[in-house]
């Protein structure tokens, strides 16, 4: 497995989705190498949206970097369909932009998955840390807005 750079990481997670309801959480930084996540959250189609910007830092970014590629996060993707589904919800998601240096070369890689996947015990595990420690690299708030 090749190591990856992070550029970007989304995450929606699985909830009821009858009232419009929508959350998601970006983690980004900009050209400087300043991290941020991004926290959006609507309760009811139609309502405001809650955005809460923080910061993270450089030193967490390294630490998720070596837990994703020491664990083949990445691989998940290449899970098999699962023939699970349910109407009125919204599964839960991962994307990940990255990039890897292959032959000298950086490649710009894309790779998502989802709830809808066959999942092993020990990937389900794996998933839950994932989340964990993704939940874990907030740091101080910078911003709290709403958006109509």
């Amino acid at each position: 497995m090749e190591k990856i750079r992070l550029n970007r990481v989304s995450y929606n997670p699985g909830y009821s989705d009858m009232l419009g309801e929508r959350h998601s959480v970006s983690l980004s930084h900009d050209n400087g190498g300043n991290w941020t996540m991004v926290c959006r959250d609507c309760k009811v189609h139609g309502e405001p949206t809650t955005v809460i910007t923080y910061s993270v830092s450089k030193e967490s970014i390294e630490q998720f970097e070596e837990f994703i590629n020491k664990n083949n996060v990445i691989e998940l993707s290449k899970r098999r369909d699962s023939d699970i589904f349910a109407t009125d919800y919204r599964p839960w998601r991962w994307g990940f932009d990255y990039d890897t240096t292959s032959f000298g070369e950086i490649k710009h890689e894309y790779c998502s998955f989802g709830e809808y996947l066959r999942y092993s015990g020990r990937d389900y595990e794996l998933l839950n840390e994932l989340e964990k420690r993704f939940e874990s690299l907030r740091g101080d708030k910078i911003s709290e807005t709403t958006e109509n």
